[in-house]
């Protein structure tokens, strides 16, 4: 039994956490936010507390069923996920193993980015729709393992492929970047402590299992 404490969280819940805590302080007290990673994944800010949930998954995006170009639904993660991109390169015969090095390497050919982005955005886009039908976020954060150009260039397919999608009675997000970057996942586990020791809100940080 280890005499310190020992913190849990998802990853992509701690990468939401520092852009929370870190990030541009003039976002909003709510917000979703999306981090592309190995797995895509999620997190949901609330009166400016990282919602966890009942069993600590609240957000969890990846999960979401988004329709793909063929008219068939599967989960976000097996669309949107940097594992997708990964696959496509090493089908097209090109250097993979690459994503895995610093994002600012990156020398990603256009051609399977392009479809790969082609089908992150259209289902980011239809996850942000369905989950602001349930919870009712004015902005959406999107962040990942990934250059930033390539970031601004995602977002902004999500903004497109949101304004085609037809949703009576809702208010569309606004969609923006995050502004943490690759590190996001790594600064907001190492926050964990310092965060539940230091701000000076005990439930500004995190809501869920115990909170």
């Amino acid at each position: 039994e280890w005499e310190f404490p020992v913190f849990v969280c998802n990853d992509a819940s701690t990468a939401c956490g520092a852009e929370l805590v870190f990030g541009d302080q003039r976002k909003p007290s709510d917000f979703l936010y999306f981090f592309v990673g190995f797995f895509v994944g999620g997190g949901l800010v609330l009166d400016n507390s990282l919602y966890t949930g009942r069993t600590g998954n609240a957000g969890a995006l990846g999960s979401l069923l988004v329709p793909t170009a063929d008219g068939t639904l599967r989960q976000l993660v097996d669309v949107a996920s940097l594992a997708v991109l990964e696959n496509t390169l090493a089908l097209s015969g090109d250097q993979s193993a690459m994503i895995w090095d610093a994002p600012d390497s990156w020398n990603v050919p256009a051609g399977p980015l392009d479809a790969w982005m082609t089908d992150a955005a259209r289902g980011i886009a239809a996850a942000i729709v369905s989950s602001v039908c349930l919870v009712d976020v004015g902005h959406v954060l999107i962040d990942g393992w990934m250059p930033e150009n390539m970031r601004a260039e995602l977002v902004r397919r999500v903004q497109l492929h949101i304004a085609d999608i037809p949703v009576a009675g809702v208010e569309k997000p606004q969609v923006t970047e995050g502004s943490i970057g690759p590190d996001a996942r790594a600064l907001g586990a190492a926050s964990l402590p310092l965060s539940k020791r230091f701000l000076v809100e005990s439930n500004s940080y995190q809501k869920g299992p115990g909170k």
